[in-house]
């Protein structure tokens, strides 16, 4: 009897106890492919005596069960009451002689390989283990009672199901596209304010900027009602809504100063009208998804043949007709914005949506119910725009 705690380690000795013997009796929460287990064990398949793999929250993979699917061997827990949770890898022979690793790791890719897991491994010759081979084969018979094969219907609904909620699954471990959060999600000063929590830190923002950041946003929102298409802009409004010119008045450059932007600048001031059909993919109200800003990236690159298209300035024009999905990140804000969500600040137009975007909408003070409060409701409206507010200059 032994403990082993490397994934690697558990990884090899799955491997070398699958080829040793050629009874499988197998009862784990969740399983995966990409493990060298997984891949040993699809090559010895007529070994397998009687595989139980859950399903709950679904964290089984389906590329797992698409080898299974229709299986008299490998049988699933598809009931939802309780949470089906064994681990137990327990491999016979006919002489008797038998071996088993029982303890934290699932059948997956993840516990296989980087995972911090634990096992003990247990021998036929170890004290006492006729009674627990006993225990091992009725506990497993028990979760074989309450499998079931499954079906190439239920295969395809599974799947379906399984990657319309991957991305809440991926959410709940801090991972958005391709991108891991490096610390914890709790970590973050941000992402789990509450509603109140979130307006009293941008309304008391450092800057005093709170009620002339309202304006702002207040007064570009009627230019997008009054006018059908950016283009429609006078060419000071255009200026005002891209952050490029100054007034005693009121300061436009509050959400991002595009002074700077020499080639947006002529693309403002000449009313391109590849950026103005870029914002027309944008909604002025009502959801926004990744494919409506992949298609405003498109066509707003088409304004730049030459160069010069970057997300400061885009996420600049975004945020100013959306300001409850979007926030200018330019480098006033982006180093502690990106420190804060625990991702490396070199965001692109690839990068933006999943690793700012996403992470913004699910954030606890994102989806507050709207106020009531007049003043209150307007922070609310552009409450991803005034994230700035927090990191400007930080």
């Amino acid at each position: 009897m032994r403990i082993i705690a490397k994934p690697a380690e558990i990884d090899k000795v799955l491997v070398q106890l699958m080829k040793r013997y050629n009874k499988y009796h197998i009862a784990t929460a969740w399983a995966s492919m990409g493990s060298k287990a997984s891949f040993e064990l699809i090559k010895n398949k007529e070994r397998i005596v009687r595989m139980v793999v859950g399903t709950h929250f679904f964290q089984t993979h389906p590329n797992f069960i698409e080898h299974f699917v229709c299986s008299d061997k490998v049988k699933f827990i598809l009931k939802t009451d309780g949470v089906y949770h064994p681990k137990v890898y327990l491999f016979s022979s006919e002489n008797g002689d038998w071996e088993c690793l029982i303890g934290s790791a699932n059948f997956t890719a993840s516990a296989l390989t980087k995972n911090n897991e634990i096992v003990i491994h247990i021998k036929s010759d170890d004290s006492g283990s006729d009674e627990v081979f006993k225990d091992l084969i009725e506990a497993i018979d028990g979760y074989w009672s309450d499998s079931q094969s499954i079906t190439e219907i239920e295969f395809k609904n599974y799947k379906n199901i399984w990657r319309k909620n991957r991305k809440k699954v991926d959410s709940l471990k801090g991972v958005y596209g391709t991108s891991k959060s490096k610390d914890a999600l709790v970590k973050s000063e941000l992402f789990s304010l509450e509603w109140s929590e979130y307006y009293k830190k941008i309304k008391d923002d450092e800057l005093g900027s709170f009620n002339e950041r309202l304006d702002v946003l207040s007064i570009i929102h009627q230019y997008f009602l009054d006018n059908e298409s950016f283009s429609k802009f006078s060419q000071l409004k255009r200026k005002q809504v891209a952050g490029i010119t100054s007034d005693p008045e009121v300061n436009w450059k509050w959400f991002g100063s595009m002074v700077g932007a020499g080639k947006f600048k002529n693309r403002i001031n000449t009313n391109n009208l590849y950026i103005s059909d870029a914002l027309a993919v944008i909604p002025l109200i009502g959801p926004i998804n990744k494919v409506d800003y992949d298609e405003f990236v498109n066509k707003f690159k088409l304004a730049f043949p030459d160069g010069g298209a970057g997300i400061a300035i885009a996420s600049r024009l975004l945020a100013m007709k959306r300001p409850d999905y979007f926030v200018c990140l330019d480098k006033q804000n982006r180093s502690m914005l990106c420190r804060d969500f625990g991702i490396p600040a070199t965001v692109t137009f690839e990068t933006y949506w999943d690793n700012i975007i996403e992470r913004i909408i699910d954030s606890v003070w994102w989806s507050s119910p709207r106020p009531i409060d007049s003043a209150e409701e307007q922070a609310w409206l552009g409450r991803a725009a005034m994230i700035d507010a927090l990191f400007y200059g930080v």
